[in-house]
C-alpha cells in the first residue's frame, strides 16, 4: 500500500494549506509521463497515469483523517457514519488503483506524486494539529478539512472522466465524483452551511 508520509512540520499560515502542484512540479509530471512502459492497456494514456499517481496519496490522506475520527472521542452517530464510508470507500478504490499501478509498472510516476500536496490535500503541519484535536473542536475540524478535501479534487477526477483512456479508471472516477459530491452535501447538512477550511 502507497501512503503519504506525513512528517512533523510547524503548522502553517492558512495560505498555504491547501498547496496546488508548482509550475516546476507539473513539468516534472509531464516528463516522467511521457514514458509509456510495455505493461500498460494500450488503451491507457498520461491522463490516466497521472490520475492514479495523484488519486493515490489524496485518497489515503481521506483515509487517515477518517481513522482519526473514528478513533476519537466524536460520539456523533452521523459523522461516525460518514467517515466510516470515506474511509472504506476510498481504502477499497486504493487498492483496485495500486493494483493497476503494479500492473502497468509505473512505479516511478507513483513514487513521483507520493510526495505532492494539492488538490485540497492538507499540509503535514495542518494535518499534525488536526490529529491533536477531541471532542467537538475535531468534530467541525473534520468536517471542513474533509468538506475541501472533496471539493478540491472534483476538477480533477472530472479531468479523468473527460479525457482518461481506461474506460474501468473513467468509470471509477465518474462515482468518485457522484460519492464525494452526496457526501459533502451531507458535511453542508453537518455544518449549517458550507465549510471554509
Amino acid at each position: 500500500m502507497r501512503t503519504l508520509p506525513f512528517f512533523a512540520a510547524p503548522l502553517l499560515a492558512a495560505a498555504v494549506l491547501l498547496a496546488g502542484c508548482s509550475p516546476t512540479e507539473t513539468a516534472a509530471t509531464e516528463t516522467m509521463l511521457s514514458e509509456r512502459t510495455d505493461a500498460m492497456p494500450a488503451e491507457a494514456n498520461d491522463t490516466d497515469v497521472h490520475f492514479l499517481g495523484m488519486m493515490v496519496p489524496h485518497h489515503q490522506q481521506a483515509i487517515d483523517m477518517s481513522d482519526v475520527l473514528l478513533a476519537s472521542d466524536v460520539d456523533d452517530p452521523a459523522l461516525r457514519d460518514l467517515a466510516q464510508r470515506i474511509r472504506d470507500g476510498q481504502q477499497r478504490e486504493n487498492e483496485q488503483m495500486n493494483a493497476w499501478a503494479d500492473e502497468w509498472g509505473i512505479d516511478a510516476d507513483m513514487e513521483l506524486h507520493s510526495r505532492h500536496i494539492a488538490n485540497g490535500m492538507v499540509s503535514p503541519g495542518v494535518y499534525e494539529s488536526f490529529t491533536t484535536l477531541e471532542g467537538e473542536a475535531l468534530h467541525t475540524r473534520f468536517l471542513e478539512l474533509m468538506h475541501f478535501h472533496h471539493q478540491e479534487v472534483i476538477a480533477m477526477t472530472q479531468d479523468q472522466v473527460d479525457n482518461g483512456g481506461y474506460a474501468p479508471l473513467r468509470e471509477m472516477a465518474a462515482e468518485m465524483i457522484t460519492v464525494q459530491t452526496a457526501e459533502m452535501a451531507e458535511m453542508e447538512k453537518m455544518y449549517g452551511g458550507v465549510p471554509t477550511p
